[in-house]
């Protein structure tokens, strides 16, 4: 695989686009609020003789000094870990807590004093896609065919209370809601991913973002309407991904965005 995983200075993450093959391009900004930009994220691909592709996303999180460090040894350890278990044979969801465990001890070992983020990942393989997830970025699959499905869980209180009856709105409103629940780093718990796969019945893109894009599109159907939106008027990926991430910058860039897709054929 194409690895595009080489760590920029923290100068060159102010803003940057990764498009390691024509079908999967990542932009991140640092928004309109924060200093320094605390995401993170490494695409491997390989387009011959099938298309193929590791891709990860981590997100700094802010309270903690060193975040922008431990995004990128997560992203770089996960999709490497990824590549090698996957490469062996290793069924994804085996693959996926190897890989997770992998970047937490990497985050930990980094630093005397380690920080913490937030991970998701995706491997594309042939007839399927597999998501991990610890935190509160997201994955999405568009379908072609207009349906559209939320590939992750978030880790977070607003998702506890969501899962006990409140309606998103609410929870979303609700006190800490933001506050996540599970992340790799100091102090973690559990750094154990949920994980999904999906065997897509027809073409798509498949998307992976930190919460500074779907802060502002929560619901599924809000985001599925911004990325038809979009994707009509950006149809490559690395126009797509910039499109994305100028969206939210847009709407305010309260935080960090990072943008990844994937265009995905049978």
């Amino acid at each position: 695989m194409t690895d595009e995983s080489t760590p920029l200075p923290r100068s060159e993450r102010a803003h940057y686009l990764r498009e390691p093959a024509p079908w999967v391009a990542g932009c991140s900004d640092t928004g309109r609020r924060h200093r320094t930009n605390q995401d993170a994220m490494c695409l491997a691909v390989r387009s011959d003789p099938r298309a193929e592709a590791v891709l990860a996303i981590a997100d700094g999180v802010t309270t903690a000094h060193g975040s922008e460090l431990a995004s990128l040894v997560a992203t770089e350890t996960a999709v490497e870990t990824l590549i090698q278990a996957l490469g062996a044979g290793t069924p994804a969801n085996v693959a996926f807590v190897q890989a997770f465990a992998a970047a937490n001890d990497e985050v930990l070992a980094a630093s005397e004093d380690p920080s913490a983020c937030t991970l998701i990942a995706a491997a594309i393989q042939p007839g399927v896609i597999a998501v991990g997830n610890v935190g509160d970025s997201r994955a999405y699959w568009f379908c072609d065919d207009g349906s559209t499905e939320l590939l992750s869980v978030d880790d977070s209180m607003a998702q506890a209370r969501m899962m006990l009856g409140m309606s998103r709105d609410d929870a979303e409103q609700s006190n800490q809601a933001h506050a996540i629940t599970k992340w790799l780093g100091r102090q973690a718990t559990n750094v154990t991913p949920s994980v999904l796969t999906l065997q897509p019945r027809a073409n798509g893109w498949l998307l992976l973002c930190t919460d500074g894009l779907w802060n502002y599109a929560s619901s599924p159907e809000d985001m599925s309407a911004l990325f038809s939106a979009q994707v009509s008027r950006s149809p490559s990926p690395a126009a797509l991904a910039e499109a994305l991430v100028a969206w939210a910058n847009e709407q305010g860039g309260k935080d960090n965005v990072t943008v990844v897709v994937a265009r995905v054929e049978q």
